[in-house]
């Protein structure tokens, strides 16, 4: 006979296609699914989906287009009370992810239910930039989300897809992991994951990229400036996002980074990148993934930068602070 779960402990269910080995407290849980087959993954998020509706666990399910349908088709009545979120425009800039999962757990939180997620990461065709952003992100849901009481989130990686390299990562991200069916502690995860990668430096901008001093009195010839670097770069209908963009990161400097700082804008391939370096310090690895709340004062700019941008990166040490806004062309082709 099987010993009676304990109180305040979440036991896997006995879903076909997933067998649930590790009991965790009602904190926040998160799961790596390593999956090989198109297969795999449904037997396996399926059965997920399936013990929340059957405990009663609203559950939101953000996966991409094609997925959702063969989830649905799988689930038949079952995905009636699902919530389904397309994750290719969901998480085309990885920081709007966490907002949106955090509007979804205080919808239901004060309902005192245990919550479900699946969140697939958007990894298909990202560039060295991206993939490494993904990573960052995967690291702050646990800094996000570690307050928060029995969210259990699954997050699939296709084996077969998605580089090894990344597959590895997700040891040092994710508390639990999940493969062939058989969930397990992760001997590598780290909780101060986050932290050291929001120090971690970006690479240096390419040879030659010009560097402009600006103050407070310089905000109207920096948005000129990227505006005539948007122009050039063919980018004319998305000209107003990237002065807007810049006007937002040279005021959070002027106002938080010391009162002065350097803008550079480079090409980079589909994408035009606006850098802006100051010697502020920022402490809060999760700026601009909240969202603002009525009345706030400050704090709204790299949020209104994460609407625009198609992804935004932010690293900060006592040392000074690096903010790096990429801005896809309209067609996405260089």
């Amino acid at each position: 006979m099987s010993p009676a779960p304990q109180r305040g402990m979440w036991i896997g269910g006995g879903s076909a296609g997933r067998s649930q080995s590790v009991a965790v407290d009602d904190g926040f849980r998160h799961e790596a699914f390593l999956y090989a087959s198109e297969g795999d993954f449904l037997a396996g998020t399926a059965a997920f989906i399936r013990d929340a509706v059957a405990a009663g666990e609203p559950i939101l399910v953000a996966v991409a287009a094609a997925k959702i349908t063969a989830l649905r088709a799988v689930l038949d009545g079952d995905a009636a009370t699902v919530q389904f979120a397309d994750v290719t425009s969901l998480g085309r800039n990885p920081a709007r992810t966490i907002p949106a999962w955090r509007t979804f757990v205080d919808r239901h939180r004060a309902d005192g239910q245990r919550l479900r997620g699946v969140s697939e990461p958007n990894l298909a065709g990202r560039s060295p930039d991206e993939l490494v952003e993904w990573r960052h992100h995967e690291a702050l849901l646990n800094e996000a989300f570690a307050d928060t009481a029995a969210f259990w989130l699954l997050c699939p990686y296709d084996m077969a897809a998605v580089d090894a390299s990344l597959i590895d990562r997700a040891h040092d991200t994710h508390a639990v992991i999940d493969r062939a069916g058989q969930s397990r502690p992760s001997r590598r995860f780290s909780g101060a994951d986050a932290t050291a990668l929001f120090q971690e430096p970006l690479l240096e901008p390419p040879a030659g990229v010009a560097g402009h001093e600006f103050g407070a009195d310089e905000l109207g010839s920096m948005r000129r400036i990227a505006t005539r670097q948007a122009l050039a770069a063919g980018m004319a209908e998305r000209a107003t996002d990237v002065a807007l963009v810049t006007g937002e990161l040279i005021t959070n400097s002027v106002r938080h980074g010391g009162g002065r700082g350097v803008l550079r804008l480079w090409r980079q391939a589909a994408t035009l990148v606006c850098e802006v370096c100051d010697r502020g310090h920022v402490v809060d690895p999760l700026i601009g993934r909240r969202r603002p709340v009525d009345g706030q004062v400050g704090g709204r700019g790299l949020w209104v930068v994460n609407q625009i941008c198609d992804l935004l990166q932010v690293r900060s040490s006592p040392s000074g602070t690096t903010v790096r806004a990429h801005i896809s062309s309209d067609d996405g082709t260089p």
